[in-house]
C-alpha cells in the first residue's frame, strides 16, 4: 500500500544541551524519510543538507539504512546501533527554506551504541483506559468511524535507554557522549492527510524517570486523544489518565509558543511540566510534503526537576512540495532459482539468473548486476563475458573422487591447528586440481559460451563464496589469469583458479574467520579490455569516510599493477556534491615507474614508463569527472559506497568489479571497551564494585557477561522480587558493566530499605555487597527512586522477604543434592550442544538465586548483630566492626578455609611419607602426574579427594574461560610445593567459646543486649557458613557449564567453525548461536577484536564507590612524601604484625608470594585460598566483614584489614610494613620505626 510505513526514530538529550533525533522511515519503492538534527554546544546546530524536505531516495530497500544513517539491531528490544557517516548542515540555527543554501557542509560522524533501559510501552496494549474511553465517549459511534478505526491502525511502541558512542566533527575534536532519550517504533498504515495536528512531549527528568504525552486530533477517528506514560526510576510502567494540555489552545495557528506549561496525572500522581524551547527543525514528510513537522528541543521542569527531551508540532500541510518529482532508480530483483538453473555449468554474465551468488559466487553476481545496469543508458560499459558455475566444480569433484576425499583430509588437518601439516596439504590439494583433465561437460560449456563472444583474449578471475561480500573480502588471494588465449589456455586457468581456492593464504583466510575450509567457486571468464589507463574508483574517502571525497588510484595499462600494489599510483580526489555533482579537487601524483600491459601472444608482462608519462597525469579531468559520475550512479544502484575497478580504453570507461566498501561499520577500540556497558537511568545512582570485585574481579569475557552476570542480575532480582512479588525485570539492573568491568547498583536494592519494608533496613544490603555503611545513599534518594508503600505493604513485604530467607537454607541443600548427579550430556555436533546447555541454563539461573538469597541470609543476621553491638545506634564505628570480626573467628564449616586446611594436612602427610624433597624436585607437570598416579600412596588419595571436593574452583572461579583446578591440577601441586619449600606445617586451632567471645567485646553493650548476642551469634555464623557453602555450590553448577561450554568450543573448531577454542568465551552465547546458524565472519573478527582488548581492560581499576558512570583510576604507584605513610580501612580480623609486603595486582603473578609475607590485593576469592598458609597478613582494597579475605584470614588467625583505599597503589613489594588488625590500620616503616 502506498501510505504503509516502517519508521525507527532514537532521540537523546544531555544536561549540557547536547541532543540528536534521528529517524528513518522506509516507504516502498527503495524510498525512505529521516528526520536529522544534531545539536552540539559550541558548534551549532546541524542538519540533513536537504532538510526540510525528508525524502531520501535508492536505499538499499532492506535495512534501516539512508542518506548515511544506519540503524541495526543487535539484540532484540535491547540493544541498536545508530550510525552515521555523511554530511550535514552547519547552521546557527535550522535550515527552513528548502530554495535558500544556508550554512556549510561538514563531514560527521558517529557510531553510538543504544542499550535499553526500560519496558516498551506499547500503544495498542497500555494506553490508559480511562485516556481511550474519554477520547471515544465523545465522537459519533457510527460504522464508518469503526472501519476507520481498524485501518488507520499502526503498531506503535516506545522505549527509553542510553545512547553512548565517538561523534566526530569535521573540524573539532573527536568527543564521547552520553545521551539518554527514547526509541519510537512505528509500522503500519499511515493517511498523513487524515491528521488534522498532534502535540508529543517526549523528556527524561534528572532522577531516572522519564515521560511521554500526547495530544492529537484525527478527525475521522479521534478528534481528541490524549495520552502517554512515566517510567519511575526504578522501571515501573505508569499509564497517563489525564492530560491538561487542550489542542485547539496551544499552536492551534501555526504561532507556536517557546514557553508554556501544561499538567498530567499517572499512577495517581500529578505532574506540573513547564516547557523552554531552545532549538527548533521544521520538516516535511511525504512526497508532497503532507504533513509539516517541527521538532523542538526543550529544556523541562517536573514538579521541581530539571529534565531534557523535545517537543513535536505535527500539522496538516496543503502548501505542497516546491521540488520537481523524483523516484528511485529500479534495483534488479534477485532472481527465482530453480533445479535446473543450479545444474547449468555456465551462465552468460547478461543472464538474469547469473545474479545470483549461489550460483556464481560474489564477484560473477556484481558483474551481471553491473552488466544490467550498463542497459539502462549508463555512462560504462561491461566486458562481454560469463561465468563458469560452482555446479562446474561440484561435477568435477563429483567425477574425481580421489580429490574429494583429499579435501576431507585438508578439513581434518585445518582443525589441528598445524600449521606445516595444513601448508603441506594445501600444496597437495592444489597439484591435484591442477594435474587432472578438466571434465567434458564443462569443457564443451565454455566452448559454447566461447563461440558467442567476438574477444581474442580474456581475464579469467575467480569468484568464491563469500568472496567480496560486506563480511568478507578475500582480495588477493586467488588465482587471476589476465591474456589468455584460447580454449584450452581458459580451461587451464579455470583449474588454476580452483586450486586456488585451496591455496594456503585463502584457507587460512576462511579457517581464521570460522568459515568452511571446504567450499566451492565460480569462476569469471570476461573478453579482455586494451587498457590505456586503468584502477580503483572508491565512492567514499577510504580511509575517512568522508562521502564529499571520492578517490581515484589510476595507473597507465591494466589495473592490475594497482590492484597488487606493484606501482604507485596517481591518486585524484574528487569532491562531491549533494546533488551528485563532481569535480576534480587535488591530484597527486604517483612515481608510476611501471605498468602492465597484455602481450598479443598471451599474458602479460610489466613495461617501464616513460620519464613524460610519469610526470604526467595519467588520467584527464574528463575522465576522471566522468568516473565521479559513474560512482554515483553506481552507488545508487546498489544503496551504498562501493571499491569500482574501471579501465579506459579509446575513452570508453569500462567497469571490472564493484564490492561494497566494508570497513567504515568496523568497531574503534573505544566502541568494543564500552560495548556491553549497562546503562544508568541517571547520574545520582551510587555504583559499587565492593563484592562482584571477589566473585569476578577484572574484566570479565562476553561469554561470562550475557551468562553468569545475566544470572548474578536473576539471583539478586530473585530475592527482591520476593518482597514485591512482582516478576524478573529484564531492564532494571542490580549489576552491570563498565568497560568490562562488573558493578553493582546500589540504588536498585531500594525495596528493600525502610520505604517498603517495616522491617526494613538499607544497611542489610550495604553490608551484604559493600561490608559498611553508605553514607552517600540518603532515604530521600531512595524515596525519589523507588517511591513509597503504604503502612499495610511494607508490613505484607516484610513477611514475604523473611519467609523468602526462611527457606534459603532448604534450597541449597535441595541443589546441592541436585548437584551429586547433575551433568550436561555431551554431544558430538556444535548445534545439538549448544541446544543442550541452552535448556539447561534454567538450572544455571537457579543456583545463583540460591546463593545470593543465602548471602541476604548472612546479612541480615550480620546486621542483627551489628545493631545490638551499636545499641540501635544509626553510626556504626570501626570498633563495632572490630568487635563483630572477633564474633566471626573459626565460624565451623567454612568452605573457603577448608581448602588450605585441606592443603595444608596433604602437605604434612607428604613429609610424614617421605615424599617432601622428590616431589620439590619435580616440575609441577611431572608432581601432578605422580600425584594421580598409582603409586603416591595416601599423598595421592588425599589430593584426589581434594580434587573432588574443591577441584570446580580456581582463581577469578565464576569466569568461564578460566579453568578449573580439575581441569588443571598443576595449579595446586605449585601451591604444594612452596609450601613444603617453606616447611608450612598446618596449625592447631584453638575451638571458639562463646561466652568467652562475648566478654572480650569492647562496645559498651548492656546485659540484655549481650543476652541477645548469645542467641543470635550461632544463626550469624552459622549464616557465614552457609553463606560460602552455597557459593562452593553455585561454583559447581558454574563448572557444568563451563567444561561445557568448552566441549562446545572443542566441537566448533572440529567443525572449523572458530579457529580456536579460546575465541567461543569472545562471544555471547547468543552469539554463537547466530555463529552456529550463520558462519558469520563478521562475529570471528569481532571475537579476535575483543581477546586483544581484554588485558586493557584487565588492568583497570575503579573507586568501590562512585556516583553515575564508573571511572577508572590511574593505575600504579602513588608519589608519597615521606617514607612514614599509614592508611586506615575496616578491620575484619584481629592481630599485629609486621612484615615485607607483597603487592600483587595481577592474578597471574600470586605465585610470586613468598612465606611469611603480609599480602596487599585488590581483593581475593576463593583461588587464592592456597596462599593463605603463606601468609602473615592481609590488606585488600574491597571488601567486608563476611569478604572472602576476611572470612579465612579470621579461620587462620591473620591480622586482616580490608576497604583500604589504594592501598595497592600506595605500597610497593619489599616495603616493611606493620599491619594492626584490631585498629584497621597498615602502616610503612623506615628505618628509624623498625
Amino acid at each position: 500500500m502506498p501510505e504503509a510505513l516502517d519508521s525507527v526514530c532514537f532521540n537523546g538529550f544531555a544536561p549540557d544541551g547536547t541532543a540528536v533525533v534521528t529517524r528513518i522511515c522506509r516507504h516502498q519503492g527503495r524510498r525512505a524519510e529521516i528526520w536529522f538534527i544534531l545539536h552540539v554546544p559550541g558548534v551549532g546546530v546541524l542538519q540533513a543538507p536537504q532538510h526540510p524536505d525528508t525524502a531520501v531516495f535508492n536505499t538499499d530497500g532492506k535495512t534501516f539504512s539512508a542518506a548515511g544513517l544506519h540503524f541495526e539491531p543487535v539484540e532484540a528490544m535491547r540493544t541498536w546501533k545508530v550510525q552515521f557517516n555523511g554530511l550535514m548542515r552547519l547552521t546557527e540555527s535550522p535550515r527552513t527554506d528548502v530554495t535558500k543554501e544556508e550554512g556549510r557542509l561538514v563531514h560527521v560522524r558517529f557510531s553510538f551504541m543504544w542499550s535499553a533501559y526500560t519496558l516498551p510501552f506499547n500503544f495498542d496494549t497500555d494506553i490508559h483506559p480511562r485516556a481511550i474511553a474519554r477520547a471515544m465517549a465523545i465522537e459519533k459511534w457510527n460504522k464508518q468511524f469503526f472501519q476507520d478505526l481498524r485501518t488507520s491502525h499502526q503498531t506503535h511502541y516506545n522505549q527509553w535507554g542510553q545512547l553512548w558512542g565517538g561523534l566526530h566533527i569535521e573540524g573539532h575534536e573527536e568527543q564521547h557522549v552520553r545521551l539518554r532519550g527514547c526509541r519510537d517504533r512505528l509500522f503500519g498504515v499511515r493517511d498523513s492527510s487524515l491528521m488534522h495536528r498532534c502535540i508529543v512531549h517526549l523528556a527524561y527528568l534528572e532522577c531516572g524517570s522519564c515521560f511521554q504525552v500526547a495530544t492529537s486530533c484525527f478527525p475521522t477517528t479521534m478528534s481528541d486523544l490524549r495520552t502517554g506514560y512515566v517510567f519511575t526510576p526504578n522501571g515501573t510502567m505508569e499509564a497517563v489518565s489525564e492530560v491538561d494540555l487542550v489542542l485547539s489552545s496551544i499552536g492551534e495557528d501555526g504561532t507556536m509558543p517557546d514557553n508554556y506549561s501544561f499538567s498530567f496525572v499517572a499512577g495517581g500522581k500529578k505532574y506540573h511540566v513547564q516547557v523552554e524551547i531552545y532549538c527548533q527543525s521544521t520538516w516535511y514528510n511525504g512526497l508532497q510534503w503532507e504533513s509539516r513537522v517541527h521538532e523542538r528541543l526543550a529544556n523541562f521542569t517536573v514538579n521541581g526537576l530539571k529534565g531534557w527531551g523535545v517537543c513535536e508540532f505535527n500539522y496538516k500541510n496543503t502548501t505542497g512540495c516546491p521540488l520537481p518529482p523524483r523516484e528511485s532508480r529500479p534495483q534488479q530483483p534477485l532472481p527465482d532459482i530453480t533445479s535446473t538453473h543450479r545444474k547449468l555449468l555456465t551462465l552468460s554474465l547478461s543472464s538474469p539468473v547469473c545474479r545470483s551468488t549461489d550460483l556464481v559466487g560474489g564477484k560473477g553476481s556484481s558483474l551481471a548486476t553491473l552488466t544490467a545496469l550498463q542497459k539502462n543508458g549508463s555512462m560504462f560499459k561491461v566486458p562481454s563475458g560469463f561465468c563458469v558455475t560452482m555446479a562446474a566444480m561440484e561435477l568435477q569433484l563429483k567425477l574425481y573422487p580421489s580429490l574429494k576425499s583429499k579435501l576431507e583430509e585438508l578439513k581434518q588437518v585445518s582443525c589441528s591447528g598445524q600449521v606445516e601439516a595444513l601448508q603441506g596439504m594445501c600444496q597437495s590439494v592444489g597439484e591435484i586440481f591442477t594435474s587432472v583433465a578438466l571434465v567434458s561437460e564443462v569443457r564443451e560449456a565454455i566452448k559454447d559460451e566461447l563461440d558467442n563472444l567476438s574477444g581474442s583474449q580474456f581475464a579469467v578471475r575467480s569468484s568464491a563464496i563469500g568472496e567480496d561480500t560486506e563480511e568478507m573480502s578475500a582480495a588477493g588471494q586467488m588465482a587471476t589469469g589476465l591474456g589468455v588465449r584460447g580454449l584450452d589456455q581458459i580451461c587451464d586457468a579455470v583449474q588454476k583458479c580452483w586450486a586456488s581456492l585451496y591455496g594456503f593464504p585463502a584457507v587460512q583466510y576462511r579457517r581464521q574467520h570460522g568459515q568452511p575450509v571446504v567450499s566451492s567457486m565460480a569462476v569469471v571468464v570476461q573478453e579482455m579490455v586494451p587498457a590505456e589507463v586503468a584502477g580503483v574508483l572508491f565512492t567514499q574517502h577510504p580511509v575517512t569516510g568522508h562521502p564529499g571525497k571520492m578517490v581515484i588510484n589510476a595507473n597507465y595499462g591494466l589495473g592490475e599493477s594497482v590492484v597488487s600494489g606493484e606501482s604507485h599510483p596517481d591518486t585524484i580526489t574528487l569532491s562531491r556534491g549533494v546533488d551528485g555533482s563532481c569535480q576534480v579537487k587535488g591530484v597527486d601524483l604517483g612515481s608510476k615507474t611501471q605498468q602492465v600491459v597484455p602481450l598479443d601472444k598471451g599474458g602479460t608482462a610489466v613495461q617501464a614508463v616513460t620519464s613524460a608519462q610519469s610526470e604526467a597525469c595519467c588520467l584527464s579531468n574528463d575522465i576522471a569527472v566522468k568516473l565521479g559520475h559513474i560512482g554515483v550512479q553506481v552507488e545508487n544502484a546498489y544503496g551504498g559506497p562501493q571499491d569500482v575497478e574501471w579501465a579506459v580504453s579509446q575513452g570508453t570507461v569500462y567497469l571490472l568489479q564493484a564490492r561494497p566498501i566494508t570497513t567504515f561499520g568496523m568497531e574503534t577500540e573505544w566502541e568494543l571497551m564500552h560495548e556491553f556497558d549497562t546503562p544508568l537511568v541517571s547520574e545520582k545512582e551510587i555504583s559499587t564494585t565492593s563484592n562482584v570485585g571477589e566473585i569476578l574481579p577484572g574484566a570479565v569475557t562476553p561469554l561470562t557477561a550475557s551468562t553468569v552476570c545475566q544470572a548474578l542480575e536473576y539471583g539478586l532480582q530473585y530475592n527482591s522480587n520476593f518482597i514485591r512479588r512482582r516478576s524478573y525485570q529484564p531492564y532494571s539492573k542490580k549489576m552491570g558493566l563498565y568497560l568490562g568491568n562488573l558493578f553493582v547498583n546500589m540504588h536498585n536494592f531500594g525495596e528493600l530499605y525502610e520505604p517498603h519494608m517495616a522491617i526494613g533496613d538499607k544497611r542489610i544490603s550495604e553490608m551484604s555487597i559493600v561490608g559498611r555503611c553508605l553514607e552517600e545513599i540518603t532515604m530521600d534518594d531512595i524515596v525519589e527512586y523507588h517511591g513509597k508503600s503504604s503502612v499495610w505493604k511494607r508490613i505484607v513485604n516484610s513477611y514475604n522477604f523473611t519467609k523468602h530467607l526462611y527457606t534459603s537454607k532448604h534450597n541449597i541443600l535441595q541443589l546441592e543434592k541436585t548437584l551429586t548427579t547433575y551433568s550436561i550430556c555431551r554431544h558430538d555436533n556444535a548445534m545439538a550442544m549448544y541446544q543442550e546447555i541452552n535448556e539447561r541454563l534454567p538450572d544455571f539461573y537457579q543456583a545463583w538465586a540460591y546463593h545470593c538469597s543465602c548471602s541476604g541470609r548472612s546479612a541480615a543476621w550480620s546486621t542483627v548483630l551489628m545493631m545490638v553491638l551499636s545499641q540501635g545506634s544509626s553510626e556504626w564505628t570501626m570498633q563495632h566492626f572490630s568487635d563483630m570480626a572477633h564474633l566471626y573467628v573459626n565460624c565451623e564449616h567454612v568452605t573457603s578455609a577448608d581448602v588450605p586446611d585441606a592443603l595444608e594436612k596433604l602437605a604434612v602427610k607428604l613429609i610424614e611419607e617421605g615424599h617432601k624433597d622428590r616431589l620439590i624436585a619435580m616440575s609441577s607437570q611431572e608432581a601432578t602426574a605422580w600425584l594421580l598416579g598409582a603409586d603416591s600412596g595416601c599423598s595421592g588419595q588425599l589430593f584426589q579427594t581434594f580434587l573432588d571436593l574443591h577441584g570446580h574452583r580456581c582463581l577469578r572461579e565464576a569466569e568461564l574461560r578460566e579453568t578449573s583446578w580439575r581441569a588443571a591440577p598443576s595449579k595446586m601441586v605449585l601451591t604444594i610445593q612452596t609450601m613444603l619449600k617453606n616447611n608450612q606445617i598446618a596449625s592447631v586451632k584453638e575451638p571458639f567459646n562463646f561466652d568467652e567471645a562475648v566478654k572480650k567485646i569492647k562496645s559498651p553493650v548492656t546485659m540484655a543486649g549481650r543476652y541477645i548476642l548469645k542467641w543470635t551469634l550461632p544463626y550469624a555464623r552459622q549464616g557465614v557458613a552457609e553463606r560460602e557453602q552455597s557459593k562452593s555450590a553455585a561454583i559447581k553448577m558454574n563448572d557444568h557449564f563451563k567444561q561445557a561450554y568448552w566441549s562446545l568450543a572443542s566441537l566448533m573448531v572440529a567443525e572449523g567453525r572458530l579457529p580456536e577454542e579460546d575465541l567461543l568465551f569472545f562471544l555471547t552465547h547468543q552469539e554463537i548461536g547466530t555463529l552456529l546458524h550463520s558462519w558469520s565472519a563478521v562475529l570471528v573478527a569481532r571475537a579476535l577484536r575483543r581477546r586483544r582488548i581484554l588485558p586493557k581492560q584487565m588492568s583497570l581499576k575503579f573507586p568501590e564507590i562512585c556516583r553515575g558512570h564508573l571511572k577508572p583510576i590511574e593505575v600504579g604507584v602513588l608519589n608519597v612524601s615521606g617514607s612514614d605513610l599509614m592508611l586506615k580501612g575496616m578491620p575484619v580480623s584481629h592481630g599485629t604484625v609486621t612484615a615485607p609486603a607483597r603487592v600483587v595486582t595481577r592474578l597471574e603473578d600470586a605465585g610470586t608470594i613468598q612465606a611469611g609475607e603480609i599480602l596487599i590485593v585488590q581483593s581475593t576469592d576463593i583461588g587464592w585460598s592456597p596462599y593463605f598458609p603463606l601468609l602473615s597478613g592481609l590488606v585488600t582494597e574491597l571488601g567486608g566483614l563476611i569478604s572472602h579475605g576476611a572470612v579465612v584470614a579470621r579461620e587462620y588467625g591473620l591480622p586482616c584489614v580490608v576497604s583500604v583505599k589504594n592501598a595497592t597503589a600506595m605500597f610497593q613489594t619489599g616495603d616493611m610494613v606493620l599491619l594492626n588488625g584490631t585498629e584497621g590500620s597498615v602502616r610503612k616503616l623506615n628505618h628509624n620505626n623498625l
